[in-house]
């Protein structure tokens, strides 16, 4: 059995003390890792984790003199920065653009697209003097196309997608590996608010379920390990199926059972 893969890196994770966020740290940790987390309250994680191995930093990522204070206090800390984990994000609220406040679609873009621009200016150059790093940014399956409603989530998360990518270019021949990983519906408590909407969206989902943070958290691990060290510049799809679906309606529901060749 292979042994822990992050025995005493440095990982910094945003959005960490909660939801996916929180379920990733706790892995980290399980493999040898020290967490620093960045996030705009507590909630306990430190109980949760230890603080032997946690140290949490009260931050808000969309400003970029917070995502400066808490990088150089992790460097302090540590003394390194082996991997940038970009989780934190802000929900967008469901209207279309001509109803859609104006502070609040500037608040989310600071927070999910800004907020990997703001850390990595401040990552990049420590891990350059460590001639090695990892950045893993949380994106979405809203990235990767239009969604009803999500103008300003869709379009921050897109923009997280091209940004990681020319960051990765920039940055691989410096041995500095930047990849993203995209979720689909999963409950955490950004997803609260759904409320009996959740019956619909699972149903959309070709496994029929919306992914536990821990089964997406996995794979950000993943995309930081060595285990994908011949990997950057990729958006790491993790939705059940989601996004394989063209959009056409299931036909199959509607063919005779006597010609499903599926069930002789």
């Amino acid at each position: 059995m292979p042994g822990p893969r992050f025995t005493d890196k440095i990982i910094f994770i945003t959005g960490g003390s909660s939801g996916l966020g929180a379920e990733a740290s706790a892995l980290f940790i399980d493999e040898g890792a020290h967490v620093f987390i960045m996030d705009l309250a507590e909630k306990g994680i430190l109980t949760r984790l230890g603080e032997e191995k946690a140290t949490f930093f009260q931050g808000d990522v969309g400003k970029p003199e917070d995502c400066e204070s808490a990088i150089r206090a992790c460097v302090d800390k540590h003394g390194r920065l082996d991997i940038l984990f970009h989780n934190a994000a802000q929900p967008t609220p469901m209207t279309t653009v001509p109803f859609h406040d104006l502070v609040q679609f500037q608040q989310i873009i600071n927070t999910n697209l800004c907020g990997l621009f703001y850390l990595a200016r401040i990552a990049i150059p420590q891990m350059q003097v460590q001639k090695k790093g990892v950045i893993v940014a949380t994106a979405s399956t809203s990235a990767l196309g239009g969604e009803y409603g999500l103008a300003s989530y869709a379009a921050s998360k897109a923009g997280m997608l091209n940004l990681m990518r020319t960051m990765a270019l920039d940055h691989a021949r410096e041995n500095i590996r930047i990849n993203a990983i995209c979720p689909g519906y999963m409950p955490t408590p950004m997803t609260e608010g759904l409320g009996e909407l959740v019956k619909v969206v699972e149903e959309s989902i070709p496994q029929g379920r919306g992914g536990d943070p821990t089964e997406v958290a996995r794979a950000a691990l993943f995309l930081a390990s060595e285990d994908a060290s011949y990997m950057t510049g990729q958006a790491l799809i993790v939705d059940g199926g989601w996004s394989a679906h063209s959009g056409a309606p299931n036909l199959l529901k509607y063919v005779p059972q006597q010609f499903r060749y599926d069930e002789k």
